[in-house]
């Protein structure tokens, strides 16, 4: 029995050897691309599929003229004639910039049991009114420029992004801008906006031009980069794809539909040196103005008596920070009392208003002296002041007939006071018992109570807003992770109205903007950060669920069909990624 175990003991590695070394022959690895023959405007998907075995996905070398994107990873199982055979998938997604013969590879695929180096070739050709065309960039590209060359710290300049699409490359008007700009040292959030196209001739091609400007501020001073990637959506109609010889089985005919195909262009990178504003030489009457300015002063009434007001107004009217402008100083004095300045709401954006009140406290006081205003000239490069004034005013002393207290003997104690005028009120003495009117009673009801308190909430209300709105302004990754059920259900609202429309293109186009909007909030990634490796880091235990989700929606927008119906696959892919997404929002990243 001994010598039997023993026998068994030595046999059993040999037999796992045999068997290791079936697996490896049995297995297979295979490198494809389809289709292998694209245009400028095409892509091919690369896949590398394991047979019988398992595998890791490639890290593909970088080739000149081609960009490749990782996708997805298929598990794929079938048996025929009770013979079964595994198939994983590994998929790629490529995106030609420029025409000629690619070979990819070779590239070492490692499997369970083994190695194999593999390689595939791709041509890119040209096509229709592509034929004196090589690049990408050459149909489509975008640039940066800026109007101010070395603008200081906090003086405001324009940025302008400047889109070429070829005239007869039509796009849907939609423009997203990715990266490519400061994370810190800039003054709030970007807000761009869009001017009508027109057109422009370069090199013999005319394009359409789009102008995208934003205003934008720094709050440091050094060198700041923008380099911003410009995504837009190109409009291709599925009808015409087949028409250069080739089987497109993801960007054919179906249906006669066009389809939208996003593209990142290609764009320069601008370089501006912020400089700060000089501390030698800055004037006392400086309060932090940084471009070009005018400055107006009124005041009014100018013939007063003692103890009545004086408005003083100012106005600060040009081009630079005039958000972070404060008021013009005033000289004190003895001969009167100054009040703190107020902002005054204004509906020019190009000026801020002030507002000071003086009251004379002595008609010995004649005129209020000047009022001086300086700011940091960024054309000139240094300090200008404007003054106005000094402003000539006529005070009456204060009428006689006024109530007086006067001590009859200065600095003996307890002297006696006379009280000289008259109009005085005396006051009663204090009645025995304290009744409540009516006109009183009437708040001690719960509703005058609550009307009372009302205010209070609703200041609490408001600084509690305020407070939350500033600290989303601070912490960008809260604030995005915020939007992201907001962002999720406007494009599932899209989706569902595909669905019920029956139109397959445009509901899994919105499925994939739910994805692309929800996890870009919910990590605080770029759209074009959002794979499948990067959501299945943060989510190892929907590893299938999101595998699945990602697979279904991509091979659907390539127009790969299932064997089941459509709609009912539609309803299922919808109910799964909103019971995901749900999921989702109770976990924490």
């Amino acid at each position: 029995m001994k010598l039997e175990r023993r026998n068994l003991k030595r046999w059993i590695p040999i037999l796992g050897s045999l068997l290791l070394a079936m697996t490896a022959f049995s297995a297979e690895v295979r490198m494809s691309i389809e289709p292998e023959v694209i245009g400028l405007l095409d892509r091919a998907v690369l896949k590398i599929e394991f047979i019988n075995t398992k595998g890791k996905a490639i890290d593909m070398p970088e080739i000149e003229g081609l960009k490749i994107e990782y996708q997805r990873k298929n598990l794929e199982r079938r048996t025929v004639n009770f013979k079964s055979t595994s198939k994983e998938v590994h998929s790629y997604l490529i995106t030609p910039t420029q025409v000629g013969d690619f070979t990819i590879g070779p590239v070492i695929a490692k499997f369970k049991g083994g190695e194999k180096e593999v390689s595939a070739k791709l041509r890119v050709i040209k096509k229709g009114n592509d034929e004196g065309t090589q690049e990408l960039s050459e149909i489509m590209f975008s640039r940066i420029t800026s109007d101010r060359e070395a603008p200081y710290v906090h003086e405001p300049f324009d940025l302008d992004v400047d889109i070429y699409i070829r005239d007869d490359i039509q796009i849907d008007g939609n423009f997203r801008l990715r990266g490519g700009i400061p994370e810190s040292g800039m003054e709030g959030d970007l807000k761009w906006s869009v001017s009508r196209p027109d057109r422009e001739e370069r090199d013999g091609i005319v394009f359409k031009v789009y102008h995208l400007r934003t205003t934008a501020k720094t709050i440091t001073a050094g060198t700041f980069e923008f380099c911003p990637e410009v995504q837009i959506n190109v409009v291709i109609p599925r009808q015409n794809r087949r028409s250069y010889g080739f089987d497109d089985p993801f960007f054919g005919d179906m249906f006669g539909r066009q389809e939208t195909r996003p593209f990142v262009l290609d764009c320069n990178t601008l370089k501006l040196d912020v400089q700060s504003v000089p501390v030698n030489g800055r004037p006392k009457s400086f309060t932090g103005g940084v471009g070009m300015f005018g400055f107006e002063v009124s005041i009014g009434p100018t013939q007063i008596k003692v103890g009545e007001p004086i408005t003083i107004k100012t106005r600060i009217e040009g081009k630079g920070n005039l958000n972070q402008i404060t008021p013009p100083l005033i000289e004190e004095s003895h001969d009167y009392k100054l009040y703190d300045a107020r902002t005054v709401a204004s509906q020019n954006p190009n000026e801020v208003r002030f507002e000071q009140v003086l009251i004379p406290t002595t008609d010995a006081i004649t005129h209020i002296p000047a009022i001086s205003f300086s700011y940091f000239n960024t054309t000139t490069a240094d300090f200008r002041t404007i003054s106005k004034g000094p402003f000539p005013i006529e005070v009456e002393a204060m009428p006689q007939q006024v109530a007086q207290i006067i001590a009859t003997v200065p600095g003996t104690v307890m002297q006696e006071t006379q009280i000289l005028g008259r109009d005085i009120i005396y006051l009663k003495p204090s009645p025995k018992h304290w009744k409540l009117t009516t006109d009183i009673a009437k708040y001690n009801t719960l509703l005058a109570k609550i009307l009372l308190t009302l205010p209070t909430l609703l200041l609490l209300l408001v600084a509690g807003i305020t407070a939350r709105q500033s600290h989303l302004t601070e912490n960008v990754a809260l604030a995005r992770r915020q939007k992201a059920p907001k962002a999720a259900r406007r494009t599932i609202q899209r989706a569902e109205q595909a669905l019920r429309k029956g139109d397959e293109a445009a509901f899994y186009e919105a499925l994939w903007n739910t994805l692309v909007d929800y996890f870009g909030h919910r990590l605080n990634l770029a759209p074009g950060q959002i794979t499948l490796q990067t959501v299945l880091s943060h989510l190892p235990e929907e590893n299938e669920t999101i595998e699945s989700l990602f697979s279904t929606i991509e091979q659907r927008r390539y127009g790969l069909r299932s064997s089941e119906s459509s709609h009912k696959e539609m309803k299922t892919t919808l109910k799964q990624l909103t019971a995901t997404l749900r999921k989702c929002e109770r976990m924490k990243f």
